[in-house]
């Protein structure tokens, strides 16, 4: 039986499910960043950690575990082509950022979102202890570098310019991100979308 065929599907899978519990923890993260409403905070930490045990971490498994599978499939070394060395290399990078950085992150985001819903209001001071510098960095890092594995994977590019490069362009859209998303979210009292749920309740 011919395992290239099955291997690939599941690599595609796991690409597919990772990506999406990305971008649902990304949207979700900057849902609390727009709200002061302590029950739409506690909710979108919630969600956070949701997609992150649900979506991200049994997607990264089965990319890992078919990604392996197909290297020796395929004869390829683990060394011998940029793009491979690019894939996995960021892939253990982001792996190993997401369950230390960005875990003890979302986590205490979770825990300080109960003890304010426990109180029924959230402060500024619950908003900026919920997060350190570090972890916002790394939650802003999580879904360019995951573009470049999809790069890396897709186009294969055959040179480690293609590949520092598309890093480069990752981090500098990172950076662009942890500026922008905090500055555009503005002052959560000054939420549209806040103040149509309150008017609709």
């Amino acid at each position: 039986m011919d395992l290239y065929p099955l291997l690939l599907l599941g690599h595609l899978v796991g690409f597919v499910i990772l990506g999406g519990g990305l971008l649902a923890v990304f949207v979700s993260e900057v849902r609390a960043y727009r709200t002061a409403d302590v029950h739409r905070f506690a909710e979108a930490a919630w969600y956070t950690a949701t997609f992150y045990d649900a979506l991200v971490l049994p997607g990264a498994v089965l990319v890992a575990a078919s990604g392996v599978s197909l290297v020796f499939v395929l004869g390829l070394g683990f060394f011998e082509e940029p793009w491979l060395v690019g894939m996995w290399g960021l892939f253990l990078f982001e792996f190993i950022e997401g369950n230390t950085v960005t875990r003890i992150q979302f986590r205490r985001t979770l825990r300080r979102s109960r003890r304010a819903l426990e109180r029924g209001r959230l402060s500024d001071r619950d908003r900026s202890e919920a997060r350190t510098p570090l972890g916002q960095a790394a939650h802003f890092l999580d879904l360019p570098l995951f573009l470049v594995m999809v790069y890396c994977g897709a186009l294969r590019p055959d040179t480690w310019g293609h590949v520092l490069i598309a890093i480069g362009v990752s981090l500098a859209a990172a950076a662009v991100l942890a500026f922008a998303v905090p500055k555009l979210a503005g002052n959560p009292e000054d939420s549209g979308y806040d103040r149509a749920q309150t008017g609709r309740g």
